[in-house]
């Protein structure tokens, strides 16, 4: 299961604001860790946090090739056939 990382924490890991809607995440390589930001929508629904479909969805494990070059830069995420995935084309370029 997921562990829970603090509020001010997780975004300063994932390196973006809190969305209303979209989840946002980032694999940091020297972790091997991928970092899941919560929508404010979903944060304020009062679901455990590790109950969400995005956390069940790292759960399961990732494809390392759908995150090869997406690694240590927030990107908007999905789920893609039970899988986290990151979504192309939404990196957050500082």
């Amino acid at each position: 299961m997921s562990d829970l990382v603090p509020a001010d924490e997780i975004e300063r890991i994932v390196g973006v604001d809190r969305h209303r809607k979209a989840h946002f995440g980032r694999a940091v390589s020297a972790e091997q860790t991928v970092y899941i930001l919560h929508s404010r929508e979903c944060r304020d629904s009062g679901i455990d946090l590790r109950e969400c479909r995005f956390s069940v969805a790292l759960d399961r494990g990732i494809k390392p090739e759908a995150w090869s070059a997406h690694q240590d830069v927030p990107v908007a995420l999905g789920v893609w056939h039970g899988r986290l995935i990151p979504l192309k084309g939404t990196e957050v370029v500082r």
